[in-house]
């Protein structure tokens, strides 16, 4: 009789996935099926025996992946043959799926050290600037202007670079932004990691559009995250483009969605 493991540590102990925690995310995402049928709970039990596959291609080396998956199809970005930055690369979640998407050239920034997945540090297509405070960045050190910059920063709130963001962009050119409420709501706001008021974040949500708006980069689109970050915290996707344009955001709406998922 064929004994039965939760899906999570099968896939792991087949070699499938980096680890459990990888394995999850992967079956949260709707990526694995069992005997041909899409489960979506990491602790389904199933037999050792079970025809397992991963959907989607290539296993994300980062849990940014399904962010900028989400981003790029919510807002209808195609990245194909464009220049792009990734400003807090890490192991390269975002990096991924732009090379998937089709885009020529992504240049992998992080003042972080070997975080970088080999598979993509090896890639031609990338350009790896490791220990580099983005506040720093010249637009000789990314080769030029870019089509579009991507962005996934921790402990400092994102709106307080968006001049810099700007300034790598070409004219028109876009940023896909993750805006984090633990990192931009400041003191006294945060609850043991979480941000858990909404009219605080509305308040970080309008001011990150504005932030972006006196740097030159105009809100054309806002909505949150499919994957919550540490500690259970919400997070948002925000859309800028660096032309002036008036895009009236509801603000509101897009919290109260987030918060009753």
């Amino acid at each position: 009789m064929s004994s039965k493991l939760r899906l999570d540590e099968l896939l792991f102990g087949k070699g499938m996935s980096e680890s459990r925690s990888k394995a999850s995310e992967l079956i949260k995402a709707g990526r694995v099926s069992v005997e041909g049928s899409i489960v979506e709970k990491p602790g389904f039990r199933v037999d050792v025996e079970s025809r397992i596959a991963i959907t989607g291609g290539k296993q994300p080396v980062g849990r940014g992946y399904y962010k900028l998956e989400k981003a790029l199809e919510f807002f209808g970005l195609d990245v194909s043959g464009k220049e792009v930055v990734d400003l807090g690369s890490s192991t390269g979640g975002f990096t991924q799926l732009l090379l998937e998407k089709g885009a020529r050239r992504v240049v992998a920034v992080d003042v972080g050290k070997n975080q970088l997945h080999p598979s993509l540090k090896n890639d031609e297509r990338v350009v790896s600037l490791e220990e580099r405070d983005l506040r720093e960045l010249t637009l000789e050190m990314v080769g030029g202007s870019v089509d579009l910059v991507t962005v996934d920063l921790s402990f400092i709130p994102t709106s307080s670079v968006a001049r810099e963001i700007s300034e790598l962009l070409k004219d028109g050119g876009l940023c896909v932004s993750l805006v984090k409420p633990q990192f931009e709501a400041g003191p006294g706001k945060i609850h043991k990691g979480v941000v858990k008021s909404r009219a605080i974040h509305v308040e970080v949500l309008e001011r990150s559009i504005k932030a972006f708006g006196e740097a030159g980069l105009y809100a054309q689109n806002l909505t949150f995250s499919p994957i919550r970050g540490k500690n259970g915290n919400i997070e948002y996707l925000l859309l800028t483009v660096k032309k002036q344009i008036f895009v009236d955001i509801d603000t509101w709406f897009i919290v109260d969605r987030a918060f009753s998922l």
